[in-house]
């Protein structure tokens, strides 16, 4: 256990120094509080490097040359605002899976650029037990550290899949037996409530300001929408994959 006595000690700059997305690139998370370091230690997966305050550390009974202790006042500096939490830690980003080893059900982001909106599909996927998501190369890793705080850790017990090709991707889907299905306010598209999953899906969430792609779109085997007030148009991305989510999770 090695304590730090300065903001600027070299020995934790992934914490004070280095950028979400720059760690995220280079394959590793950060994520901070109680909550989300329990659900990473469940999880089975490496702490790369943890830093907490000495209470926290005596709590877990942390030990070892990868175990940073400080003052809650270090703890701010880092965080850049008065914090609740005791601890911060980076570890290894999970690796893919195959696509062809995600389950039945699988929930698909199509350019959704906003943390909040992806942490809150992933925390709603959860809840209803789907448990694979594939985001886009024009979507926001669910890995990164506002993702991650939003979701409340449950991405860390999820099958993902980062794709380079989505329009490559859905065609393999379709091959695997996957019914692809779009979600979209638009007239061909199909009253969500009377349409019954079937056992192989992928539902495609799309962008916060553009909806799915138009060739994704055209790609898709069925389209569905939500029915509501004219006057409203659209719902939120993360509170329409929700609804949509609780229907995809009545399949038996």
């Amino acid at each position: 256990m090695i304590e730090i006595t300065s903001f600027d000690d070299p020995r934790i700059i992934e914490f004070s120094k280095m950028r979400d997305h720059t760690l995220n690139d280079q394959g590793f998370i950060l994520a901070e509080s109680e909550k989300l370091f329990l659900q990473l230690r469940a999880s089975n997966k490496t702490f790369l490097k943890i830093l907490s305050t000495p209470d926290f550390a005596k709590r877990y009974h942390l030990q070892g040359d990868n175990i940073y202790i400080a003052s809650k006042n270090i703890l701010e500096q880092i965080a850049g605002f008065k914090i609740h939490f005791e601890v911060i830690f980076l570890a290894e980003k999970p690796l893919d899976y195959d696509i062809d080893k995600l389950d039945d059900r699988i929930i698909l982001l199509n350019g959704l650029s906003s943390p909040e909106n992806v942490g809150s599909i992933v925390r709603s996927a959860a809840a209803f037990n789907i448990n694979s998501i594939i985001v886009d190369e024009k979507t926001c890793s669910p890995f990164l550290r506002r993702c991650i705080r939003v979701s409340m850790g449950n991405i860390f017990s999820m099958k993902s899949f980062h794709s380079s090709n989505i329009r490559n991707d859905l065609e393999n889907l379709k091959s695997l037996g996957y019914t692809i299905i779009s979600t979209a306010n638009i007239p061909h598209s199909q009253n969500l409530t009377h349409y019954d999953f079937p056992k192989k899906s992928v539902l495609i969430i799309g962008s916060e300001g553009h909806g799915i792609d138009h060739d994704i779109i055209g790609l898709s085997d069925v389209v569905l929408k939500i029915i509501i007030n004219s006057q409203v148009a659209h719902l939120n991305a993360s509170n329409a994959a929700a609804i949509f989510l609780s229907h995809m999770s009545l399949v038996k």
